[in-house]
């Protein structure tokens, strides 16, 4: 995640903390999945502009970290890939204390 903004980051671990909080109530699959850059907007960064969260989200595809599908101006069935996954569990090695803990360091 060398290759990534503070923002960029953030969005994708705050992703990657809604997986683990779904489960075990939703499969994997299920938990992985975002209908669109709306939907991560109103979790996320509500205060955002709608066109800013998708760009956020199109550039992480981009980067290889979101799997995303074009339409309606908005990133669209939204999944962390296998990649990502991967480097967050061996990064968080304690699960959702870790993605915490990361979390509140970008907490004004």
């Amino acid at each position: 995640m060398d290759n990534l903004t503070n923002e960029q980051k953030h969005l994708l671990v705050s992703m990657y903390k809604e997986v683990l909080s779904r489960q075990p109530a939703l499969s994997f699959d299920k938990a992985n999945y975002f209908r669109d850059s709306d939907e991560v907007r109103d979790l996320f960064s509500p205060s955002d502009s709608s066109d800013y969260v998708s760009d956020l989200c199109w550039k992480l595809h981009y980067k290889g970290y979101l799997i995303c599908r074009p339409g309606d101006d908005l990133a669209n069935d939204i999944k962390l890939t296998d990649e990502t996954i991967i480097y967050m569990e061996n990064k968080f090695k304690n699960g959702l204390k870790d993605v915490v803990n990361f979390l509140t360091k970008f907490i004004p």
